[in-house]
């Protein structure tokens, strides 16, 4: 661990608190401390988690960050696991204290727009605001302001908060717990565009014709001035009433009412676009007092969430095709980073389609609604829409939509331009969070590269070096907050079933779900109460049931292997319970209840 670190904090566990000795382990390094927690007037205990400096080697100024067995004290473990660090180093810290000295806002490069009505529309809570927008009409359709964050001006190659932003790649969400890519007095003041205060930001100029399809898009380094922090809620309060002006502006009404109009166009090309849209569900996860506690997401995003959506990917769009416009006066000093998401293949929509005509089968469903041909005239995207969301039925639909999803190949980062299924682009990059991604702090400084020339401190080949890095760093970064994500649902599940294991036989309570999934030897279950998805093995129920069980060839049953009976198809509704948990594989053992086969050997 770099000794800098040890200057702004370290996280340790205290694993033992006896007559006044303190034993206390660095959960990066796992090297161990003593101190006397009679003469340093502590009042630590066993199982905290806590802050500390090293001075002389001595831990110093000890703050307690999660109390012993908290839900909180899990998650900084699993962040020390994965070796992400929530502090930054003496020399960042001084990188940040000369920013705040020296702003930039008053450079004269800047185009002024600080009297255009922009604002930004995001979650209540957030804080740390990278884009604002603003729209206006014009005689040929519309013009469109996306104002992001100018990080790239501040977190510049070669610097050490360049140097740490590369190292963290982005940054990583669990609940109730954020460690950043950038130092908080950054991506949450200076750089965030917050409401009322100038700021820097580099505004995509995008112009749309009356149907809403884009035109060109102009790129400028702007001073802009929000003068509005709107959650999501309240611009659809306002488009509820909107006879009311929105915190007495009307240029802000006007723009808010555009930017509904233009979203509305968007959703309708991207349904020309036939861009799948899946119904799946989120687990929202807080910290509660006592433990993780659960909110679940509605599966589909309010109107105003995915008119924002569509502004975002306009504006990576649009910025994407700049970048990969041939200028040979330019061009070959650019190095761009795309996004890239290739569509399925064909073995695993021929799969898909089979697996439908089985379910067709095995439910008996009416063949004309549920039949799907990928050689047909029906997009699946126009297939996956059609398909019924409530009644008995829906719970197949639930299951289709998992399996076309499984189909879905992971997007990457990569130096050549391709295709972007998920959002039906034929090129597309990641501009829109330059302050959680380094991805988007280098683009931005490429693009003004390309716009205005290379004023870069780094040689071509050098930039070349440096796209491969960030490339390597960011891919790597999306794999490590699915895990953060994985874990953190397994902290839930080990949380709901723990207490369920807890009860007596008798009060063990029952979970309804749905089949969503099967594997070689397991069911995946979409619960209804939690939403959460779990995994029903099947060995388990064969030493309780006595009865050989197998998956079908198709991975659709759960068959008798005597009898060939089936006992529960994907699509099906079921009950489960908690009955043991293998604490080897750190896995809970489920019953199916009610699906136990009549023939037994």
């Amino acid at each position: 661990m770099n000794n800098n670190y040890w200057q702004h904090g370290l996280i340790g566990e205290v694993v033992s608190n006896v007559n006044q000795s303190c034993h206390i382990v660095n959960l990066y390094t796992g090297q161990a401390y003593d101190i006397y927690t009679e003469i340093e007037n502590l009042n630590i205990s066993t199982g905290q988690i806590i802050q500390f400096i090293l001075v002389e080697d001595i831990p110093k100024e000890i703050t307690l960050l999660a109390s012993s067995g908290s839900a909180q004290a899990q998650l900084y473990k699993i962040v020390a696991e994965k070796k992400l660090m929530p502090f930054f180093s003496s020399s960042i810290q001084a990188e940040v204290e000369e920013i705040l000295i020296d702003t930039g806002i008053d450079d004269p490069i800047l185009d002024n727009q600080e009297m255009l009505a922009f604002c930004t529309i995001d979650g209540a809570d957030t804080l740390d605001l990278d884009q604002a927008l603003h729209v206006e009409k014009t005689q040929t359709g519309y013009k469109v302001r996306y104002a992001i964050a100018d990080a790239a001006y501040y977190i510049k190659p070669g610097s050490a908060l360049f140097e740490e932003a590369l190292k963290r790649g982005t940054s990583y969400y669990l609940p109730g717990l954020m460690i950043p890519m950038l130092p908080r007095k950054l991506c949450v003041d200076v750089i965030s565009l917050n409401e009322n205060v100038s700021r820097r930001a580099v505004v995509f100029e995008i112009i749309l014709d009356f149907n809403g399809h884009h035109i060109k898009t102009n790129i400028v380094r702007a001073r802009i001035k929000s003068c509005g922090k709107l959650s999501f809620k309240e611009v659809e309060n306002f488009f509820e009433r909107p006879a009311e002006s929105i915190r007495n502006d009307k240029q802000l009404a006007t723009s808010l009412t555009l930017f509904k109009e233009v979203g509305l166009l968007r959703l309708k090309l991207a349904e020309e676009r036939n861009i799948a849209r899946f119904h799946r569900t989120e687990v929202n996860i807080k910290l509660g007092k006592d433990g993780l506690v659960f909110n679940l997401l509605d599966n589909v995003r309010n109107d105003v969430e995915l008119y924002n959506e569509q502004f975002s990917l306009l504006c990576n769009i649009a910025g994407a095709q700049l970048l990969a416009e041939k200028d040979e006066s330019f061009t070959k000093f650019i190095q761009p980073i795309y996004k890239v998401h290739p569509p399925p293949d064909s073995d695993k929509l021929k799969q898909f389609e089979d697996s439908i005509k089985q379910l067709i089968q095995v439910h008996g469903l009416d063949a004309k609604c549920w039949h799907w041909h990928n050689s047909g005239d029906v997009t699946l995207s126009e297939y996956l829409k059609k398909l019924p969301e409530i009644g008995a039925e829906s719970r197949i639909t639930q299951a289709i939509h998992r399996q076309a999803l499984l189909m879905n190949n992971r997007s990457s980062f990569s130096e050549k331009p391709g295709r972007h299924f998920g959002v039906g682009a034929d090129v597309y990059a990641r501009f829109s969070a330059p302050m959680r991604e380094i991805v988007g702090v280098f683009l931005h400084k490429e693009l003004m590269e390309k716009i205005v020339g290379c004023d870069s401190q780094c040689s071509d080949k050098q930039d070349k070096i440096l796209r491969t890095q960030i490339i390597q760093e960011a891919n790597r970064a999306k794999n490590i907050q699915r895990q953060l994500t994985n874990e953190a649902n397994l902290l839930v599940i080990d949380q709901i079933f723990t207490a369920d294991y807890e009860r007596s036989k008798e009060s063990v309570p029952l979970h309804t779900g749905t089949v969503i999934g099967l594997g070689r030897d397991k069911l995946y279950i979409l619960l209804d109460d939690i939403s959460i998805e779990i995994k029903l093995y099947i060995r388990p129920l064969e030493v309780l049931w006595k009865v050989p069980l197998k998956i079908d060839s198709d991975q659709l049953s759960l068959i008798n292997s005597d009898s060939q009976e089936r006992i529960v198809s994907l699509g099906d509704e079921v009950e489960i319970s908690v009955i043991d948990k293998d604490q080897g594989k750190h896995r809970w053992i489920f019953q199916l209840i009610n699906k136990e086969p009549f023939a037994r050997n």
